[in-house]
C-alpha cells in the first residue's frame, strides 16, 4: 500500500459539508439514489449534530431542540410499552408520531431524539450523516463515485484538488 495519499481522494475529504453535499447532488439520479440509501440505512445522530432536551411545562416529556443554530425538531415523551417497561415516543412540531421501519417507541430518550432528528429536513442530519459517509469511503471506491460526475464537474473537482494540494499547478 503506498504512503502517499490521493490529492482528489484528500481534496474531498476536506470539503465543507454544503460543499460536499452540493458536489453528490451533480451525480446522476440513478447513482445518487444509491449513495443515499447506503449512506442512510439507519438513523444516526451524526458528528456536528448536538440536540438539547428542555422540559415541557404540564408534559411528561421534551422539546428537542437541534443546536448551533438553535432549530426546534419536536417533543419526546415518556410512554409504557405493552410490558411496562419505560418507552419514549417522538412527534414532529406539527403533531404527527415519528415513525421509522414501523419502529415508533424506543427505550432511550436519546434514541427517540435521534429519531426526530431523522425525520425532520431542519435538523441537517441526514445531510452531515451523508457527508460523513462519503468522507469515510475508501480512496478507490470514492473515487469512482467521483467518476460519476459530469465531465466539466469531474474536471473542476480533479483541478481543484491538484492545485489545493499543490501537487500541480
Amino acid at each position: 500500500m503506498s504512503r502517499h495519499t490521493n490529492p482528489l481522494v484528500s481534496h474531498i475529504q476536506q470539503l465543507g459539508n454544503h460543499e460536499l453535499n452540493e458536489l453528490l447532488l451533480q451525480l446522476p439520479p440513478s447513482r445518487f439514489a444509491a449513495l443515499v440509501e447506503a449512506a442512510l440505512l439507519r438513523p444516526v445522530l451524526p458528528a456536528g449534530l448536538s440536540l438539547r432536551f428542555e422540559p415541557v411545562p404540564d408534559l411528561d416529556g421534551w422539546s428537542v431542540v437541534a443546536c448551533a443554530p438553535r432549530r426546534r425538531l419536536g417533543t419526546i415523551t415518556r410512554d409504557r410499552d405493552p410490558n411496562g417497561q419505560v418507552s419514549w415516543r417522538a412527534w414532529t412540531h406539527t403533531g404527527d408520531p415519528v415513525q421509522l421501519a414501523g419502529v415508533g417507541s424506543w427505550r432511550r430518550r436519546l434514541d427517540a431524539g435521534t429519531a426526530l432528528a431523522w425525520v425532520t429536513p431542519a435538523s441537517e442530519a441526514r445531510y452531515l450523516a451523508l457527508a460523513a459517509h462519503v468522507r469515510g469511503l475508501p480512496g478507490p471506491q470514492l473515487q469512482d463515485l467521483l467518476a460519476g460526475l459530469p465531465q466539466d464537474q469531474y474536471d473542476q473537482v480533479v483541478e481543484a484538488a491538484f492545485t489545493s494540494d499543490g501537487a500541480a499547478a
